[in-house]
């Protein structure tokens, strides 16, 4: 546990994806606490093709249009009460490109930016060499997945780490306890990956949308070996579902009892409705998650699911089946 306090005693939040200003209320008033999204710059775009990552997505429908009205988002979520985290979250930036996410990072700070969630250790440092006060957020594209690495970035600024959607009910409450000194982030909606981010290759610029990770292909092990019958079933089962309808509601009791307190809604690019309802729905669980538990809660919960999604849930699109097992 974080503190030997009440866990509940800091009250959870929601972020949610935007990437528009006629986002920005709609999303505040559903019960988002943050809001975080991207923006090209003019000198990006000319420089480099869409697949050469600012702030992981390669999609225009992800970003916001232009910095005025990303800028305007920011200052209309400070007025409104909540707080905008800015993506510079690419894995790591060449030595080319890093004044231009360095000149991004000291923008955020003039405007207001609550946070700048990154990855790339490399940004980091020059963050603080450079005295922008704005907070760092780990992006899971860092990898914070045990308490060395998560000490290691909050050595460099960190004061917050969005955890790895791999680790499993357990492993994040042994980081929590280990670690304390740092805010923990948790998937909770939409967005399943069957991937360590951290160390993927992959790029998001299939043109018709579908992710990169559900493409069908050959899985083989070591020198054209037979691969371990769990890895095959494993993203076997990725491609038999939809990931963009990934959950993990029944886990928040668990989640927020060992100490995280920010669940992440995944869906840049997605349309606002669809964005407006998964926080409506999540904010109303998270009123009775304090007392949530047992068969109730977790047929509760798969009352939900149903709802938002239109057929039952599934271990493959569950970001922590083992609440369910349990």
């Amino acid at each position: 546990m974080r503190s030997p306090k009440d866990p509940f005693d800091t009250p959870a939040q929601i972020l949610a994806p935007v990437n528009a200003l006629a986002e920005v209320e709609p999303l505040l008033e559903a019960g988002a606490d943050w809001l975080y999204g991207g923006c090209l710059p003019g000198e990006w775009t000319e420089r480099y093709p869409a697949t050469v990552l600012l702030n992981q997505r390669t999609f225009a429908s992800a970003q916001f249009a232009s910095l005025d009205e990303l800028e305007a988002a920011v200052r209309m979520a400070r007025r409104s009460g909540g707080r905008f985290a800015l993506t510079l979250n690419a894995p790591f930036y060449m030595d080319e490109q890093m004044e231009l996410a360095l000149d991004m990072a000291g923008w955020a700070a003039d405007v207001g930016v609550g946070a700048l969630i990154v990855a790339d250790p490399g940004l980091m440092v020059r963050v603080r060499e450079a005295g922008i006060a704005v907070p760092m957020h780990l992006s899971t594209m860092g990898l914070g997945s045990n308490a060395p690495a998560v000490r290691l970035f909050a050595e460099l600024g960190v004061t917050r780490v969005i955890l790895p959607r791999f680790l499993n009910l357990r492993q994040v409450a042994m980081l929590v306890e280990q670690v304390p000194e740092v805010e923990y982030e948790a998937f909770i909606l939409v967005g399943k990956c069957p991937n360590v981010e951290g160390v993927c290759t992959f790029l998001h610029d299939s043109p018709d949308l579908r992710w990169p990770c559900e493409w069908d292909w050959e899985i083989s092990g070591p020198c054209g070996e037979r691969a371990p019958e769990a890895v095959t079933l494993h993203f076997k089962g990725m491609r038999d579902t939809d990931r963009r309808d990934a959950c993990g509601l029944c886990a928040l009791p668990a989640l927020l009892s060992g100490g995280v307190n920010i669940f992440k809604v995944v869906g840049r690019g997605a349309p606002l409705d669809r964005k407006v309802l998964m926080v409506t729905r999540l904010r109303r669980l998270m009123a009775g998650a304090r007392e949530g538990s047992g068969p109730q809660w977790i047929q509760g919960c798969m009352e939900a699911y149903r709802s938002l999604f239109g057929h039952p849930c599934s271990p493959q699109n569950c970001y922590y089946p083992e609440a369910l097992q349990e």
